[in-house]
């Protein structure tokens, strides 16, 4: 029998592409261990140099083997947990820059808040009244363009400091928002950290596109947030949703989410996707088949509708728990 090394290669690089994320999932590997996996880098550069050098040699198949391995780990560990920890590299969390001062203004009983970031921290936070108000340090002082009335509020960078990647200053925002409008809000995170913890608000909405980022959505004491949207690529997000949330629809292309939602939530779940991972069996979910699950007892009454799409990533439900625990 003839065994193509091309195939064995690949399928080699699929069986532990595959055998990674389940091996964290069934507490085997240290998900702490497997979240270093960008280190690994150098080590597939040693490979494909071994695989040059000693080319039409017995030794070739030594820097082959290298770099299927190294490969393997790393996409096995980017589906696990995402880009944690990696996705400010060379952009500065904003500590080292010049204040901006405070801009302010205050929104009516309802408003439309959107919010873009590139690069460093962002935090956004709910506070008694109708005022919101921004915050924070930029590189040489640069604060966002802010384009306000009295039903909506933009923050964006400003056009000289449109998203040029992972190496440029980091900004620091802090953004404050009214507990006293119903907001629907929209965040862009591009290469930054955020956290969002709008406990006492009312939201009725929420949308994310994070691009190698990281975001923390503390939202269980938020009130009358119906309908979340969320696409995350190369990055991570953790969403700690109330009971009052209909509708959910996340995808997810590298890196990973996690949704905690309150305990007794009936909740109905479609899948779909290409080399993703999800923890709905361990969760307690009945399966109906490979792309559906539901809580135990269904009955379709004040349910969460949950449609996640994983290409390469990392989805986990937690039911009764808290994501910032």
């Amino acid at each position: 029998m003839h065994i193509d090394r091309r195939l064995l290669g690949w399928g080699a690089f699929l069986i532990i592409v595959g055998a990674i994320p389940l091996l964290v999932r069934g507490g085997y590997l240290d998900g702490d261990l497997v979240a270093d996996w960008p280190n690994l880098w150098p080590v597939l550069l040693i490979g494909w140099g071994l695989g040059l050098v000693l080319r039409r040699t017995p030794g070739e198949l030594l820097g082959s083997v290298i770099s299927v391995v190294v490969l393997g780990v790393m996409v096995g560990g980017l589906i696990s947990t995402g880009f944690g920890g990696f996705a400010s590299v060379g952009c500065g969390d904003g500590d080292d820059g010049i204040s901006f001062g405070n801009r302010s203004g205050t929104l009516d009983e309802s408003g439309r808040v959107g919010v873009e970031f590139n690069c460093g921290t962002l935090r956004v936070t709910a506070v008694d009244g109708s005022d919101w108000s921004v915050s924070g340090t930029g590189p040489d002082g640069r604060g966002p363009d802010i384009r306000a009335d009295v039903d909506s509020v933009t923050i964006a960078p400003k056009d000289n400091d449109d998203f040029r990647g992972f190496f440029q200053d980091g900004s620091e925002w802090n953004v404050a928002l009214p507990r006293d409008s119903s907001l629907d809000l929209g965040i862009t995170l591009n290469a930054g950290d955020g956290t969002v913890d709008l406990a006492g608000a009312t939201m009725e909405n929420l949308s994310l596109t994070i691009n190698a980022g990281s975001i923390d959505f503390i939202l269980a004491a938020t009130g009358d947030l119906a309908n979340v949207s969320a696409t995350v690529n190369a990055g991570s997000a953790t969403f700690d949703l109330p009971g009052s949330v209909e509708n959910a629809s996340m995808t997810l292309n590298a890196g990973s989410i996690e949704v905690c939602v309150p305990s007794g939530t009936q909740m109905r779940v479609s899948w779909s996707g290409a080399l993703g991972s999800n923890n709905f069996d361990a969760a307690g979910l009945d399966r109906i088949d490979d792309g559906h699950w539901q809580t135990s007892g269904f009955s379709g009454a004040d349910a969460l509708e949950l449609s996640v799409s994983a290409n390469a990533g990392s989805f986990s439900l937690d039911l009764g728990g808290s994501c910032d625990a």
